[in-house]
């Protein structure tokens, strides 16, 4: 006797009772939810239906509407192929007239072609399902009791890498695992001492996958290997609100050399901040007059040019921790600051000399400051001329002084404080979030190499996350935004 329920063993009454409690919860109750309640021509870019309809030169035998609803359902109940979802289709009729599909239904390389011809319309689908949604949210918050633990959490702003990892054959274990070995076997025929084969392998395995120079080698999930690599901006409840991938151009513009993958993640993921929020903050400045608060990182994007541009972008309070790598700039070099800013020198508080601000490649603006004392001769070349120096440098005493200093110290907010210890675990919901998202069987393994395919998988499951908020609200059931199970069930 088979059981449905595999913790007991289950009498045929039982059996009986289960399947009709399954049939009951079919999703067939969700698919005519979701018929009532949400129509997916509203969002549609006017620019997404011209390309759709002029890239044939004819009339189309689908229409743009029933092939987003074909996919969008895919990544709802997590079909992991479009093979599957075309079996779907075939022998579900209630789909087919969801999605209206009366005649004939596309086949699997139609839905192939269609994710990376289109994948720069999808995004834009995203990108305007995701304005509505922040109206939403704020809609919601209005209306929760000041007391409320989810108040004021939709003004907050959260960002955060992650990437997906396709089957390509950098990323199998044996790859890696040999490249350790040989440089173990390399430190133990040299007698080196202190000698890191895991960092040795990390140098010397190729920087990006041969199938795909986009999929490059990275640290992700506390473990380095071979990722399509993006950014994901949240809000404090976790929505999606935002997504960038980072491509060939982007490493290209910051090309550098690492020792390990920590100072790799590190160097790229801070970078990455600026490339992701201007954009998205632009377009609701565009399309909303709803501003964000508050924002919240972990300890890779502390750097003084986030800082500075978090608080150019009119951020009330940051929560971002101190970096260790970072903590050596938080010391003054023993100097007196004056109120204007300007360091004093040790022995006699004269201000020091401006010399001008200083902003390398992928540096945070500084501003030199020179000893009192010090000289250039004609060469440019600078010496000083104190009879006490206080240091052996011939060139006299120099500091520099980053501007956005005080802000990255106190950054609208009291570090180590209550409010700190209350609010920063909120970050935790941007993981859950990626967690959700990497849940769908095409997110989590990718089964294919093709970039433009798997972008459109992941705007396609972040705006099924946005038709989950937009379901919630349309029903008067806000609790649900979050929850897709909880949706199934009161279908």
């Amino acid at each position: 006797m088979f059981c449905l329920n595999k913790i007991k063993q289950l009498t045929i009454f039982e059996q009986v009772s289960e399947l009709n409690h399954m049939a009951s919860n079919q999703p067939v109750g969700f698919i005519k939810l979701l018929s009532q309640n949400f129509d997916i021509a509203t969002f549609i870019p006017e620019s997404f239906t011209q390309h759709y309809y002029a890239d044939l030169g004819r009339d189309r035998k689908y229409t743009l509407t029933s092939v987003l609803s074909a996919l969008l359902i895919m990544q709802i109940f997590h079909i992991p192929t479009t093979t599957l979802l075309t079996i779907f289709l075939i022998f579900s009729t209630e789909i087919r007239d969801f999605c209206s599909f009366y005649e004939s239904i596309p086949d699997e390389s139609f839905f192939s072609r269609f994710k990376t011809d289109f994948q720069n319309d999808i995004a834009n689908l995203f990108d305007s399902m995701a304005i509505e949604v922040i109206d939403i949210c704020e809609k919601i918050d209005d209306n929760l009791p000041e007391d409320s633990p989810y108040k004021n959490l939709s003004s907050m702003l959260i960002y955060d890498t992650s990437g997906l990892k396709p089957k390509v054959k950098e990323n199998n274990p044996k790859t890696l695992v040999a490249e350790v070995n040989r440089q173990k076997s390399y430190a133990k025929a040299t007698n080196k001492e202190n000698f890191n084969p895991y960092a040795a392998a990390y140098k010397n395995m190729p920087k990006f996958a041969q199938a795909n120079p986009n999929i490059r080698l990275d640290f992700v999930n506390g473990h380095f290997g071979y990722f399509y690599k993006f950014g994901l901006l949240t809000n404090g409840l976790g929505i999606p609100l935002n997504l960038k991938f980072f491509d060939e151009e982007f490493y290209k513009s910051m090309e550098k050399e690492f020792h390990t993958p920590e100072d790799q993640k590190y160097f790229y993921d801070n970078a990455s901040l600026k490339s992701v929020i201007m954009p998205f903050l632009n377009n609701i400045d565009k399309n909303s007059n709803f501003k964000f608060k508050t924002f919240l990182g972990d300890s890779e994007f502390d750097s003084y040019e986030n800082f500075g541009l978090l608080k150019s972008l009119n951020f009330g309070k940051v929560f971002i921790p101190l970096n260790p790598r970072n903590q050596a700039n938080n010391k003054l070099n023993g100097l007196e600051y004056d109120i204007e800013g300007v360091p004093l020198c040790p022995l006699t508080k004269e201000q020091f000399k401006a010399d001008g601000p200083c902003k390398g490649k992928n540096r945070s603006l500084r501003y030199k400051f020179t000893c009192p004392k010090s000289h250039r001769d004609k060469k440019g070349k600078c010496y000083h001329t104190c009879e006490d120096p206080c240091t052996d440098s011939k060139s006299g005493r120099m500091t520099y002084v980053y501007p956005d200093k005080d802000f990255r110290l106190y950054p609208g907010v009291q570090r180590n404080s209550t409010e700190w210890d209350e609010t920063y675990p909120t970050r935790a919901s941007i993981e859950r979030c990626l967690a959700s998202l990497k849940s769908n069987p095409c997110i989590e393994k990718p089964k294919t190499v093709n970039t433009l395919t798997m972008r459109s998988d992941l705007y396609l499951t972040c705006i099924a996350k946005l038709i989950n908020v937009l379901l919630a609200y349309a029903i008067n059931k806000p609790e649900y935004i979050r929850s897709i199970n909880k949706l199934l069930k009161i279908a």
